[in-house]
């Protein structure tokens, strides 16, 4: 079997636990899904190196806490640059092409959610380097496919959503689609990428060489929409939504989000329920009628619009107290804050980190959880360029040619810990 990897990151003192020990990844990644996948890299033990412009990555600039150090980057990037160290360099320059092209017969993975044609323009695209290292994993990711007719049509979570179709599936029927609350295109897209390299490497050891792994979110979005575009391209009918608390366009009543006289509640149940349902809210007359032969999907509005009223008269204390008794799956919609204090999300999930800058900050780490291997936690989110020196000069750039790129603007340095000036 062909082994290719690389060096362990010399930081991690228990390297050969971690499932990608020794593997090496150049990460030209800014926004949320490529980031995102290269910290999970980081986090499965990969030695990822952040490649990012004199500028910084766009996600470095966002809203901060007042107390925060002035140069400390913003809560999102904190929480999705984690295990990376950062080389601060501008691509645009042909030394720094030069640069880069030195790394990368020492890199095994290339991980990139940059504009399609960028990195073609400077000789980094995918053909040019597979070409010439063929052991590489070069991974694209992409609002539509890379080597697709729109591969040049922009795109972001939003508009992907509203695309695929996942917008039009959220809200009341008498108003408009709403989208997920969270970028859950960019979240799924990274961990496809995830899976993909990982699938690229492990056959890389059978064959020794790598592949070009593409993903898009385009794609991503109609994966997520798995049972919906079953039902369209087998039913051949468009999903609608309900008017009243129906939160799935194929869930008969009463399955959906109502609300009460002090939050709201989820409410999933099987149509049998019904009837128990109906009793504990003093219902009986009004949706007994209503369940005859399919009544449960042909008056889910009816009937959903029956509860909605009834519930909004009890409080969410009164609801639970009812309508446990039925054996019915409920729950309180929380705020994200709420959902974060429960402690049995906050033992394994919500770790602190000492920063770069002085301090400390809090962060939710990926839910993967494997007995034997648990996931690397070693490396806070880095300043920017906090590690140009030390990574140029494991590539082999003399100093004194890293002194003339810093210099004349090609190379920034932060001057940070961890920092070799």
């Amino acid at each position: 079997m062909l082994n290719i990897s690389r060096s362990p990151d010399k930081q991690a003192g228990t390297a050969d636990v971690y499932p990608l020990s020794g593997i090496r990844v150049l990460a030209f990644t800014h926004y949320a899904a490529g980031p995102i996948a290269a910290q999970y890299l980081g986090s499965l033990g990969a030695e990822v190196i952040k490649i990012e412009a004199p500028t910084g990555d766009y996600q470095r600039s966002g809203i901060k806490e007042p107390t925060a150090p002035a140069e400390a980057p913003s809560p999102y990037f904190l929480g999705m640059n984690r295990n990376q160290r950062s080389l601060s360099i501008d691509l645009k320059k042909p030394e720094a092409q030069e640069v880069i092209r030195q790394m990368i017969s020492e890199t095994d993975v290339i991980l990139e959610n940059f504009r399609p044609g960028v990195l073609e323009r400077m000789g980094l695209g995918s053909e040019a380097l597979l070409a010439k290292h063929p052991h590489l994993v070069y991974c694209s990711i992409a609002a539509y496919d890379p080597a697709g007719p729109s591969k040049n049509k922009p795109g972001q979570d939003l508009i992907i959503q509203a695309l695929s179709g996942i917008a039009s599936l959220g809200g009341s029927a008498d108003g408009p689609p709403i989208p997920a609350g969270s970028y859950i295109v960019d979240t799924y897209s990274a961990s496809q990428a995830v899976i993909g390299i990982q699938a690229a490497l492990r056959l890389r050891e059978k064959t020794g060489n790598g592949q070009w792994v593409r993903v898009d979110m385009m794609s991503c979005a109609l994966h997520l929409l798995a049972s919906e575009t079953a039902y369209s391209l087998n039913a051949q009918k468009q999903a609608t939504r309900g008017r009243n608390g129906i939160s799935h366009s194929h869930q008969p009543a009463p399955y959906g989000i109502y609300g009460t006289s002090d939050g709201a509640i989820a409410l999933v149940a099987h149509p049998a329920q019904l009837s128990a349902i109906a009793a504990a809210l003093d219902l009986s007359d009004e949706i007994e009628a209503l369940l005859e032969g399919k009544g449960a999907w042909t008056e889910r509005d009816k009937i959903a619009g029956i509860l909605a009223q009834r519930i909004r008269q009890l409080s969410s204390e009164d609801a639970f107290a009812r309508l446990s008794p039925t054996g019915i799956l409920l729950a309180p919609v929380r705020t994200v804050e709420q959902a974060l204090a429960d402690p049995d999300v906050a033992r394994d999930l919500v770790r602190e980190v000492a920063h770069t800058y002085g301090g400390k900050y809090r962060v939710a780490i990926e839910p993967l959880k494997l007995s034997a291997s648990p996931l690397r936690f070693e490396r806070p989110a880095p300043a920017l360029g906090e590690h140009s020196v030390e990574v140029l000069r494991e590539a082999g750039v003399e100093l004194d040619r890293i002194d003339a790129l810093v210099a004349n603007g090609t190379i920034r340095t932060s001057g940070k810990s961890g920092q070799q000036n």
